[in-house]
């Protein structure tokens, strides 16, 4: 995959008005103020929160305060329909679990502009199981995994000798992940039922990455790849780190191929043992952090909002091309600075200690920006709001951040539209085993916003401003 280089649009007349479907999130504010520069798009954000990091952005022009769809999803679609009729919205990312609710929906003015897999793609993806099983039937290596609909299920397969990784197949993050051995006791709180679906994962230790990637029409238009390194709860990274690894690119090459019809932001976590071969445990529909490794270029702005660039005139415009992906230059960095002062040293030793404050202080925060102060100055502020959001609610504060945005299958829509009228039974049981017809071919994936030739030319910045540009400003 190589480095595309571009030149800068000029000003279009007719921006594209684009809707990110929260504005909390580190990644929203930085991927708002990449499609900035892009010079012919409006931001609008919609967030049950009244007060987040987007609302305080220069990058952003409007904020709304919607319902929060895990309390109301009904009125969170109905809000959502109103911002698109109002603001005349082109396009929506999602950039959290809201994206299930919306493409539940089924409403056309939602999924038409939805930057997403069609709804039955997307639950195969999400599901844990039933993505480990899509993947067997592409051909591509998981992790060997089993479905538990009930605690006896999960005592038969501690019978034999072997570790597992047994955690919800709707989970998210490190919760609810049990590290299982033959005749271990299922701990009280694993909850795993009828309602509750779990997957129980070949526990695997090796070296752990994340990659993000846009895709569209069978091929990956962007991507990026970081190892796990530091995190706050040995799941949430808080420093990335571009990398290239091929293997991990092939297997992203294939996921695409094998989704012809869709148009989509997908996100998969990857563990490589020592002389196995690389392989996906998990998948995320949906914007993640690997969206700060293009901070400071519109280059995956123009990725979401236009297709694949066209490639330069010729061999001196730009570095060579192969795949007309655009990824970011090899040890780019960028680092979630409250979320690496709170890493702890203990029982990691000296060495460890300061490899970590090395890359504290060589690398540059996502939320502080030279031309964007207001987001960084209202830190304080906005920490008082969160925490009396927290007090309120009696949760803490990573949990309070998604608390409202997740997903269930008992906060969803199911059978019920936006406006509590009857539907087709479009629910899918937890942890259910979806149908394994190749839906990828059919219609759907979200609308295809494509330039022609002559526009890609003179859209995004040059190869230099990309590689120096990662100071932080925008």
């Amino acid at each position: 995959m190589s480095c595309l280089g571009l030149s800068r649009r000029s000003p279009n007349p007719s921006p594209l008005r684009i809707l990110l479907t929260n504005g909390r999130f580190p990644v929203s504010l930085d991927l708002a103020r990449q499609l900035r520069l892009l010079s012919h798009t409006i931001v609008i954000v919609a967030d049950p929160m009244h007060y987040h990091v987007c609302k305080f952005s220069r990058s952003t022009k409007k904020s709304y305060q919607v319902p929060a769809p895990r309390v109301d999803a009904g009125g969170y679609i109905q809000s959502i329909l109103s911002i698109i009729r109002e603001e005349k919205i082109d396009l929506i990312i999602p950039m959290h679990e809201e994206i299930f609710y919306l493409a539940e929906s089924r409403e056309p003015e939602i999924v038409n502009r939805l930057f997403a897999p069609p709804w039955e793609i997307l639950l195969r993806l999400h599901n844990k199981f039933s993505f480990a099983e899509w993947l067997r039937s592409v051909g591509l290596l998981t992790p060997v995994s089993h479905l538990c609909r009930s605690r006896a299920d999960v005592e038969r397969l501690l019978q034999a000798p072997g570790e597992w990784a047994v955690k919800p197949v709707f989970g998210r993050a490190a919760r609810n992940v049990y590290h299982l051995r033959q005749g271990d006791k299922i701990p009280d709180s694993c909850d795993v039922g009828e309602g509750n679906h779990y997957i129980a994962q070949q526990w695997l230790t090796g070296q752990r990455y994340c990659s993000y990637m846009v895709i569209r029409a069978g091929r990956v238009q962007a991507f990026c790849l970081y190892p796990v390194q530091d995190t706050i709860d040995g799941s949430s990274c808080v420093y990335f780190r571009s990398i290239a690894h091929p293997a991990v690119e092939e297997y992203c090459t294939r996921i695409a191929a094998a989704l012809p019809g869709v148009g989509a932001q997908l996100a998969f976590d990857f563990i490589e043992v020592p002389g196995q071969p690389v392989v996906a445990i998990e998948c995320n529909p949906r914007a993640t952090s690997g969206i700060h490794l293009f901070s400071g270029t519109p280059l995956l702005a123009q990725a979401l909002v236009s297709g694949p660039p066209a490639p330069p005139p010729s061999a001196e415009a730009a570095p060579a091309y192969t795949t007309f992906t655009v990824v970011p230059p090899l040890g780019a960095k960028r680092q979630l600075a409250p979320g690496m002062l709170m890493w702890q040293k203990s029982e990691r030793g000296v060495k460890a200690y300061l490899e970590h404050m090395g890359r504290l202080m060589g690398s540059k925060d996502v939320v502080f920006s030279k031309s964007d102060l207001l987001p960084s100055l209202m830190q304080p502020f906005l920490l008082t709001s969160y925490y009396e959001i927290c007090r309120e609610r009696k949760l803490g504060l990573p949990e309070m951040f998604q608390w409202d945005l997740v997903w269930m299958v008992e906060t969803s829509l199911g059978t019920k539209g936006p406006g509590g009228e009857e539907r087709g039974n479009e629910g899918v049981a937890i942890g259910e085993k979806l149908e394994k017809r190749r839906s990828e071919d059919s219609e759907g994936g979200g609308p295809c916003w494509m330039c022609t030739p002559e526009d890609r030319r003179d859209s995004g910045v040059v190869r230099e401003q990309f590689e120096d540009s990662q100071d932080g400003s925008v």
